[in-house]
């Protein structure tokens, strides 16, 4: 005999945990179905966030492994920007940790959770759905009146419940070193490897330290020959690394809700085209995903009509700042090496990083429109014709 729920989560990671615990809170049967078994696994992403995000989700102290206030960008050609606030502007987090406290919160409140288990295959019935699961043991069937689709990257989910997948991706690279003489923050901009190309190095205490590359393609090569450059390579404490890599989906899907079920998070493409972070748009969208179906539930009306004010309160919350970190993230696709020289030495000298830092309108979160009034006036700054003083004349 197969169980029923009211609504399916598949995909256990924050957005879809954090869902889960919304929903299980208010009293809605919930199980979660995740496919990892719960071990330890390699980093999958830095897991750097700022305080929108903590207040956000209530990340629990012991997750959080370090703080930032400053940060240093690099030019293919060496210039240097730096970039400090008087006060923390990320928190680094623990991940794995993370999403353990999450599922286990979920739990908490009713949630049900199946770890190690694998959705192969979802049919639609006049009650909702039957989905055929294989976990640790054996195979079997269970029954939800609705979906919360956060499985991730892998589009072949969205495209079994004909939502497609999304259209654009980047690869993202990581690893956790040890290295000596990282006590910041440190952005490579790499146009001269790669157009579109950067890597970091955040510490997370000690000489830990972990980097990360992003760009269009060959992310994990990438990362390994940005170990190999001398100004970080003489700072490895040992040499052999394990690198992973994963595409990094940096376009929503076109519609993400569909009659019963509504896609969240990194299978959405909720994601910051800049950084490829997702951990803070999928805990908004999750937020309003909940309340959507919990009000469809409670209505008995599950239709795509009932569930479209799900996509128009996440489009209308962080939809323009998606478009806008596209827009920044083609323009910077763009730039030659020389270009990229020229932005970081012209807002090095005129200081135009700490003026938008310390603008009321920053946000971690929230970049876009910094970054590209910093990529604006740092293209446009040098071309701009000096003011000649009058002669002969008063003023």
């Amino acid at each position: 005999m197969s169980e029923t729920y009211d609504v399916a989560v598949i995909g256990g990671g924050p957005s879809g945990s954090y869902s889960a615990f919304l929903l299980a809170s208010v009293g809605t049967g919930v199980v979660v179905i995740e496919r990892k078994d719960g071990a330890v696994s390699a980093p999958c992403c830095t897991g750097v966030v700022g305080s929108g995000y903590a207040d956000l989700v209530g990340v629990e102290p012991e997750c959080v492994v370090a703080d930032a206030s400053s940060a240093v960008f690099i030019s293919p050609s060496g210039r240097r920007l730096r970039v400090e606030s008087p006060v923390s502007q990320a928190l680094v987090l623990d991940r794995a940790l993370l999403e353990r406290r999450l599922l286990e919160r979920a739990a908490g409140v009713g949630a049900h959770v199946r770890t190690g288990t694998v959705v192969l295959r979802i049919d639609r019935r006049d009650s909702g759905f039957e989905l055929l699961l294989a976990g640790p043991a054996s195979r079997e069937v269970v029954h939800a009146r609705a979906l919360v689709v956060a499985g991730g990257v892998g589009p072949g989910l969205t495209r079994q419940i004909g939502l497609g997948g999304t259209q654009r991706y980047l690869v993202g690279a990581h690893a956790e070193i040890e290295m000596d003489d990282v006590s910041e923050t440190e952005i490579y901009l790499l146009q001269d490897v790669a157009r579109g190309l950067f890597a970091w190095l955040v510490p997370v205490g000690g000489h830990l330290v972990r980097v990360g590359v992003l760009g269009p393609r060959a992310a994990k090569a990438q990362a390994g020959r940005f170990l190999e450059r001398p100004e970080v390579r003489r700072r490895l404490r040992k040499r052999e690394i394990r690198i992973t890599q994963r595409p990094v989906p940096v376009s929503p899907l076109r519609r993400t809700y569909a009659d019963g079920l509504i896609v969240i998070g990194d299978a959405a493409g909720q994601v910051k085209p800049t950084t490829g972070g997702g951990l803070y748009f999928g805990a908004i969208a999750a937020r309003a995903g909940a309340d959507v179906v919990g009000q469809a539930l409670a209505a008995g009306d599950l239709s795509s009509k009932a569930l479209s004010g799900y996509e128009r309160r996440w489009k209308s919350d962080f939809g323009s700042e998606l478009r806008r970190g596209s827009r920044v993230r083609r323009i910077y696709g763009h730039l030659s090496p020389h270009q990229v020289d020229t932005v970081i030495d012209w807002a090095a000298r005129r200081h135009i990083a700490d003026e938008l830092l310390e603008s009321p309108s920053f946000s971690f979160d929230r970049h876009s429109r910094t970054l590209m009034a910093g990529l604006l006036r740092g293209l446009l700054g040098p071309l701009a014709r000096p003011r000649l003083p009058r002669v002969g004349g008063s003023e």
